[in-house]
Order: C-alpha cells, then structure tokens, then sequence
C-alpha cells in the first residue's frame, strides 16, 4: 500500500489515547477505557501511545507525531480527545499543539473539559486547564522524588539482582529451592546458582564461557554477556547497597547485607576483566599459555602466540609484525620465555621475600584531597543552626566519596597482602614452579609480573610487579 492510497482512507473524525507507563501499570485497562469512550463519541479511527507526556519526549510517541502530520496536513477535520492532558502534561507543548489546530482549522474536542476554542473564554479555559495538568505533573515529579529521597536515606532496598530476593525493603541471599536438577536430584536455590556462576567465572575466566555453562547447566537463560559481566561487578553482591548505578558517580553504601561474593573474590574478577579487556579474552583459539597478554614488544605492540614448523613449537611474535607497523622479523619460543621468567622469580627470591614484608598501603592522594574538602565544609557549618542544604548535601556526597575511595584502598592492600602470600611462597620453593600446571603459572605469572619485553628473538627485561627487574639478552 503506497502513501496515497493511505491519505484517501484517513477518516475526518480521528481520536488520540495516550497512557503514561505508571498510569498502565496502575490499571492494565486505562487504554482499553479510554478507547472505548472516543469510538462511542464518534471516532472512527483511534490512535494511542503508551508513553510519557511530559515535555521533550514527543518523539517517543509515534501515533501522536503522526497525528499531528496529518492535522498540519489539513486531512483531519476533528481530533476527540479524553481531556488536554492526553496530548501533553507540559504547558507549552500544549500551546503549540492547539496553535497547530487552530491553523489547520482543525476541531479539537476534550470530553472531559468541554472546551470551545472559538471563543476567548475556551482559549483561556484551555490555558488554565493545561497550567493546572502540568502543575499537577510537577507535583507527582516532586513527590516521587521526595520519596526516593527518604527510600535512599533508609537504605532500602527494591530491586534484587539474580541470587538475591528483597523482604522488607531489605535485600537477602534467595535459598528458596527453585529448580532440581535430574543430573544429581538435588533442590538448587537461586543464591546456589548464582554462587556457582561466580566459583566458574573465576576458575574459566571467560563471559561467554559462564553464559554457555548457566543455559547448559540449569536450562534457561538468565545471562548474556555484557548482563553477566555487569552482574558479577555490582556491589550489590558484595553486600553493599548502590543507588544509581549507572552514573560517574553511584551512592554506595557498605556492607547492608549478606554478601554472595567476598571482596577478594571482587577483586580477583575484576582483575581478570581487567585483563581480558587488556589482552583481548581468554580462552582465544591459538590455545591458553601462562604468559598470554604479558608479552610486549620493544616497538610497544603486544606479542601473539604463533605456531612453528608443523605446528609443534609454540613462539611469540610481535602483532603489529602481521599488518607491517614492526621490522623485527624473529619471534621468540614461549618455553625460552617461560624459563627466563622462572629464572627472573627464583634468583631475585631473596628480593622478592623482602619486599613480602611491605607494610600498610597508603591512603591515595584522591582521598586526602576529598578529606580536606570534607573538613573545610563541616568547619562551616560546625557553628550554624541553620545550613544551607546545598552544603549539607555536598558534605553527604562527600563522605560517600570517602567511604568508596576508603573500600578501594582496603581492596588495593588486600590485592597486595594476597601477592605477598604468593611471593613468600616463590621466595621459599625453588623447585615450586615445576609442580604448577598451565593454570596455576597463569594465576601465579598475572600476580607478580607486569610484563616481559622482548626485541626481535631477544628477552630483553623481565619486569616484575615489585619493581625488581631481570635484563638479559637471549637469542631464542
């Protein structure tokens, strides 16, 4: 059917319906009502939308633009409506809207206000009834935003992520059973599942992987990807509960519940998203070696494995050497770099052990600075009866952002109290590194080195997290 054969059947008498998303959720037959009350005022064609109609989202309202193009069009000679606010709760939109009307001498009819726009009184009834319509949207804005406000200042809670259920405005570990598996006739609890997506995420290390493991093991789907990686680092599961998450800067406040995943196990995850971000996934098909991603080139590319004659021998090449951006042609053999790197841990073990006894991390200079802050505004206010609200908020913004940067230095000493385990551990088995499989390397290698650099077949430096670098030029 081509546009003119669509203009011929555009009936004059049209009606418009609109349901904002709290009004349908409200009363499931809002728009089903209000339909029926325009076709039995005459309409013979009902257009609807189920949107907002606060000023600035028209164009979310696909019935109403087009609407509006066939009255500016001339080809609607009456529009019925229920009452002014269907078209919109903002007042100059409204103005608009019916000065569109009147130009395409269009009749408007509002069945709840009964409006004559030929005459000055209907004009000025109009204008009262649009003020009185967005006054009362004001006010509902106002009221929901109060109550938001208090919700926040009682740490309430209203929405659980998976794992989780919310009693009381408070959020719980959901043990309710859910589902048994036929594999091993065992009852399984959300929170169950949900701790076991997160045991697998940290030993696969892979989003994809844990998506395919959760639909395969309990057989629907809950995650994708980006859905899982934005779940397994809210601090909701932490224990912690956020308000605004999505913004710069979230409201956070600590440890209001049980928590699914302790905070070391946060910063394990958030160190191999890190990582994978870094060197582009785990699990990528040339295979998994302990130093994938650790590897870089003196040109300050990153180094990818590659295979050798018949597949048998495994190397290092510099990435940007493929597409012609480095001139060194020789790669380097991964059990060359394997081996200078255990050297590198072993003779340095003394070193390494002494660095093991580094005491407390030190409070960043982001959260001296904000401490600063917070003292000069509470020394304002220390000897006011009466304190402006903008400063009491900036305080209260302010000592979250203590509270948040505080829980980020104690995650940073506990990631170091957990390398200086790892260290005195090297540092006192010398034979240790031949028992690790590929995993505990890779666990070991991303722990205690930064990266290794290589120079057309050469290592040139092994460079450790503590700063204690290894040099030594070895012709692969």
């Amino acid at each position: 059917m081509n546009s003119q054969e669509k203009i011929v059947k555009i009936p004059e008498v049209i009606a418009y319906a609109r349901v904002s998303s709290r009004e349908q959720a409200e009363n499931s037959a809002a728009l089903d009502q209000q339909i029926a009350r325009l076709k039995a005022a005459g309409a013979e064609l009902v257009l609807a939308d189920t949107e907002s109609g606060r000023e600035g989202k028209e164009d979310q309202r696909s019935n109403f633009q087009q609407l509006m193009q066939w009255v500016r069009g001339g080809l609607v000679k009456r529009v019925i409506i229920t009452s002014l606010d269907r078209l919109s709760r903002s007042l100059p939109t409204l103005h608009k809207v019916l000065t569109e009307f009147q130009e395409s001498e269009c009749v408007l009819v509002a069945l709840d206000d009964n409006i004559d726009l030929s005459t000055a009184a209907g004009k000025f009834h109009v204008n009262m009834l649009g003020a009185l319509a967005e006054m009362e949207s004001d006010r509902l804005s106002e009221r929901i935003r109060r109550g938001k406000e208090h919700f926040r200042n009682e740490k309430r809670a209203s929405h659980a992520p998976f794992g989780y259920i919310v009693k009381d405005y408070r959020l719980y570990p959901n043990r309710e059973p859910f589902l048994c598996l036929l594999a091993d006739k065992k009852e399984y609890s959300k929170a169950d599942m949900a701790r076991d997506l997160i045991e697998h995420y940290i030993t696969e290390k892979s989003l994809n992987e844990g998506c395919r493991y959760f639909q395969n093991r309990y057989g629907y789907s809950e995650f994708w990807q980006t859905a899982l990686k934005q779940w397994l680092t809210s601090p909701v599961l932490q224990g912690d509960l956020v308000y605004y998450p999505k913004s710069k800067n979230p409201e956070i406040h600590l440890n209001t519940h049980e928590a699914l995943i302790s905070r070391e196990e946060a910063q394990t995850i958030k160190d191999i998203l890190d990582f994978n971000r870094r060197v582009k996934g785990f699990g990528h098909r040339r295979g998994v070696y302990p130093l994938t991603g650790l590897v870089k080139c003196e040109c300050g590319g990153r180094c990818v494995v590659a295979s050798g004659s018949k597949g048998v021998i495994k190397y290092f090449v510099c990435a940007r050497k493929r597409i012609g951006r480095c001139e060194r042609n020789h790669s380097v053999k991964i059990a060359d770099l394997e081996n200078a790197v255990i050297e590198a841990l072993t003779t340095r073990a003394d070193e390494i052990a002494q660095f093991a006894d580094v005491g407390v991390v030190e409070e960043s200079a982001e959260l001296q600075d904000v401490r600063r802050q917070l003292a000069g505004l509470e020394t304002l206010t220390h000897n006011s009866r009466n304190v402006n609200p903008a400063i009491s908020e900036a305080i209260r913004k302010l000592r979250n952002q203590i509270e948040q940067l505080q829980q980020q230095t104690q995650n940073k000493g506990q990631f170091n109290i957990n390398n200086r385990e790892l260290l005195k551990l090297v540092a006192s088995h010398h034979d240790f590194w031949a028992e690790q499989d590929t995993v505990q390397k890779q666990k070991f290698f991303r722990a205690l080195i930064d990266h290794v650099l290589v120079s057309n077949g050469a290592i040139l430096q092994v460079v450790l997290k503590v700063q204690i670098p290894f040099s030594e030029h070895n012709p692969a």
